[in-house]
């Protein structure tokens, strides 16, 4: 059976020759189309549920809503892990799911659970969103900054550019660091309220019908037609709505009387700077099948047309991840072409170089067909799959030398060439695939691994694997018609006489001496492994060179995204100045977010963290200069100008930001440099401490982390727990019991002022703006204290005199694992 299908093609020539030719330019063409990455992409198999409560404590939110739900989510079948992270203000819950559960009906059964603890829940809070996780890889950033325009146009050209941004295939998602929404502040004085007898809650139920925005209905009049029928939709602006006139507890007033009101943006949860000026940030993340070059090359274009549209905005590109993935790219493919390169030379030089034209022209059809495969079957080119492609090099190497050898062989003995490759293919299978079978055993267990790590490194055997059996169809399909049409009996191959000679005497030698060269070869071996095994050091993956790395820092928790954004913008401007030095491109902080040493992502107004990125490093060898350049698919020589790498400018720049004494002057808690590590690695070693003692948690993670420190070759230790800003717990006292006051009502009056509640909505002239209101005097802890509230008698008493403040220390964030504390 297999000698008719091997004399099928070799005897049709020209449909065998036509196979070759469209296998090969397919696979060019597929290759083009793939999508290409640092590392591999991979789904993900969790659950996000995110809440929040503005201006609710840890404690808080954790009894009024995180218990509830997760005891629902308990009853879940499928849930493997539940992770549940809860900071001021909001909480957010992963659920890793077992292997072979659909995530999506288990979304829906999170939806259900969550639907029936909203009966808990505050009747103001929204419900929590569920989501699905899926892989969103950064693509590039893309700052806008200017001279002259406002903060508030930057954010209008920002929210333009995400538009056009969004409509490109595979763009996961644009989010906008520094922007904000517009809407009405409205400002209560108290004393001006006090002193016109009036009660803050009995204002704030009249701001709330300054503006009706649903329809009322329509009129359907045969005589004067039909008619819809709506309000204003409240007043356009703000000297509109403070010529307002109120009706509260019997007295006419204007809000101008009472109240300040702003059409303001929403106070960032971020700030964003770029090289030291003010800028609004766009991140720009693709989707795992999304082609990242190709995206970046698209994007350019967009912003170079905005740069020439805008003249007074300047749009800069940075952190482009697509550069990293052109330079991990090239040195790959250039070793893989060299790689081929050597072995046509050597097997021109050691056997035939006919044989060597054969074996040159199968190796990169194998490699199209491997391409192929990885295209139809969603994988992508990156630095993993590639790895696989060099391990498998040797291998497809093998298969094509000794199936055009043994050809050879037949020829040399007088053989018909037809013939000859027919008989010589035929006798190669059965060894030459038993051989391919034992080395894809060999990575079998590769793919048994499990979690983050096996979904990375099983594209090593899928790699081997693809190109083994391509090896296999190229050696029997197309290279026995390639043999019989090249090789030739009057081209012999190389005499090896005089090598096996040597290689004879070297065997007679060792046989003579058996016993000792046995002695020696069971003493020296086992001594050599366990010697080369205490030397090495293990590493998971080893460190490369980076384009950027991140600075972290983390103030007092009383900082504000203002003071924290200063802080950054100093050292900023030093590193800037010093960008010569450091090779620096561009430096970009953002307040209000970072990523610490450990990979944690936090969100809080006193932290940020600042990214440098490197210009280009230089050629560092000759393969640099000379090889890569020539066999790259991407190279580009232009700002290659960085002398060092990533690894010695971190340490350069800790030291420089050690004798700068950045943490002592502005009082932070954390500075660190964080460089960029391989795969999904975040942190070496994680250790939790369980315990209901927080004091006791406390003291033994100082003692862990202080021995720790003291171990060679530990760069950083970070734990998360830090204080958060305090809690203060008004109880009312037996003086306030006994004016009728309780809790309910007391609650009620002071969120109104004390929350920034939306109150309503109104349309300006563009757009449907919020109706906030809060107090003049709310950030103000003696006002709070001596706020006065209206009691059932008429009288006013101040709040300090009916509640007892019990400040309580809480924790930054508290981490539970399953539901219980970690």
């Amino acid at each position: 059976m297999f000698e008719k299908i091997l004399r099928f093609f070799v005897n049709n020539s020209r449909l065998n020759y036509f196979l070759f030719v469209f296998v090969f330019l397919t696979g060019i063409v597929l290759y083009t189309k793939t999508p290409k990455e640092i590392f591999p992409s991979f789904d993900l198999d969790m659950i996000s549920i995110s809440g929040n409560y503005a201006g609710s404590s840890i404690d808080m939110l954790d009894k009024m809503a995180v218990k509830e739900i997760e005891s629902g989510l308990k009853n879940i079948d499928g849930i493997d892990t539940m992770t549940t992270v809860i900071s001021a203000g909001k909480f957010n819950i992963i659920l890793e799911l077992e292997k072979r559960v659909n995530k999506y009906n288990t979304a829906e059964k999170a939806k259900d659970a969550i639907a029936l603890t909203k009966q808990y829940l505050p009747s103001d809070m929204d419900e929590p969103t569920v989501r699905v996780l899926d892989i969103k890889r950064a693509l590039l950033s893309i700052a806008i900054s200017s001279k002259v325009a406002s903060h508030g146009e930057l954010i209008e050209q920002a929210d333009k550019l995400k538009d056009k941004i969004t409509l490109l295939n595979n763009i996961a998602e644009v989010e906008i660091f520094g922007d904000s929404d517009k809407y009405y502040d409205i400002r209560l004085d108290s004393d001006k309220i006090q002193a016109l007898g009036l009660e803050e809650n009995s204002v704030i139920t009249a701001l709330s019908g300054l503006s009706y925005i649903f329809p009322i209905g329509t009129v359907e009049d045969p005589k004067e037609g039909h008619h819809f029928i709506s309000t204003y939709n409240g007043p356009k602006d703000a000297k509109s709505m403070l010529q307002s006139q109120l009706r509260v507890q019997g007295k006419v007033f204007y809000l101008k009387d009472i109240a300040s009101v702003e059409k303001r943006y929403e106070d960032t949860a971020t700030m964003y700077s770029i090289d030291t000026n003010y800028a609004v940030d766009l991140s720009v993340k693709q989707s795992n099948i999304g082609n990242a070059i190709e995206l970046s090359k698209a994007i350019e274009a967009i912003v170079e047309e905005e740069n020439l549209k805008n003249k007074d905005i300047i749009y800069t590109i940075h952190d482009n991840k697509s550069e990293a993935i052109k330079d991990r790219l090239n040195i790959v493919i250039s070793n893989i072409l060299l790689g081929l390169i050597l072995i046509a030379l050597l097997v021109a030089l050691l056997i035939n170089k006919r044989m060597s034209f054969i074996i040159s022209l199968g190796i990169p059809t194998s490699f199209v067909m491997g391409a192929a495969y990885l295209y139809f079957s969603g994988y992508t080119i990156n630095m993993v799959s590639l790895i696989g492609v060099l391990i498998a090099l040797g291998i497809i190497v093998d298969d094509a030398i000794v199936v055009s050898e043994n050809i050879q062989q037949h020829i040399e003995e007088g053989m018909e060439p037809k013939e000859a490759a027919v008989v010589g293919a035929k006798e190669m299978f059965k060894p030459v695939t038993i051989a391919s079978l034992t080395t894809l055993f060999a990575f079998i267990p590769a793919l048994m691994l499990s979690g983050t790590m096996g979904e990375v490194i099983k594209l090593i055997p899928i790699a081997v694997a693809v190109l083994v059996f391509a090896s296999l169809i190229e050696s029997f399909i197309f290279l026995p018609i390639h043999a019989a049409h090249v090789l030739t009996k009057e081209q012999k191959t190389t005499s090896w006489e005089g090598v096996n000679r040597i290689y004879s005497w070297i065997i007679h030698f060792f046989m003579r001496y058996k016993k000792t060269f046995l002695i020696l070869f069971i003493i020296l071996v086992p001594l050599l492994i366990v010697l080369g095994i205490k030397a090495s050091k293990f590493q998971l993956f080893p460190k490369f060179d980076a384009s950027t790395i991140k600075i972290t820092m983390k103030a007092n928790v009383n900082t504000t995204t203002e003071e924290t954004i200063k802080y950054l913008k100093a050292i900023e401007k030093d590193l800037f100045d010093n960008k010569d030095r450091f090779y620096i491109e561009h430096v970009g902080s953002v307040a209000g977010s970072r990523s610490d040493a450990a990979g944690n992502s936090e969100t809080y107004p006193y932290v940020g963290q600042m990214t440098i990125e490197f210009q280009k490093l230089k050629a560092q060898n000759l393969v640099d200069k000379f090889i890569t350049p020539t066999l790259s698919f991407y190279y580009d020589e232009e700002g290659r100008t960085r002398e060092d790498k990533s690894v010695v400018l971190a340490k350069k720049l800790r030291e420089y930001l050690e004798k700068q004494n950045y943490k002592e002057r502005f009082k932070l808690t954390d500075l660190a440099i964080v460089e960029r590590k391989v795969g999904p690695v975040k942190s070496d070693l994680k250790i939790g401490l369980v315990s209901d003692d927080n004091q006791k948690v406390m003291q033994y993670a100082e003692e862990i982390k202080g021995a720790l420190n003291k171990v060679e070759g530990i760069v950083s230790v970070n734990d998360s727990m830090n204080y958060g800003v305090d809690e203060i717990k008004l109880k009312i006292n037996a003086y306030g019991e006994s004016l009728g006051l309780n809790e309910q009502k007391l609650g009620m009056l002071l969120s109104n002022l004390y929350l920034e509640r939306r109150m309503g909505f109104a349309f300006d002239s563009l757009d449907l703006l919020e109706l906030k209101v809060r107090s003049v005097q709310k950030d103000s802890l003696e006002k709070l204290k001596e706020f006065q509230i209206k009691m059932e008698d008429e009288n006013f008493v101040m709040l300090k005199d009916v509640v007892t403040f019990n400040v309580i220390k809480s924790f930054e964030k508290i981490i539970k694992d399953t539901a219980q504390k970690n």
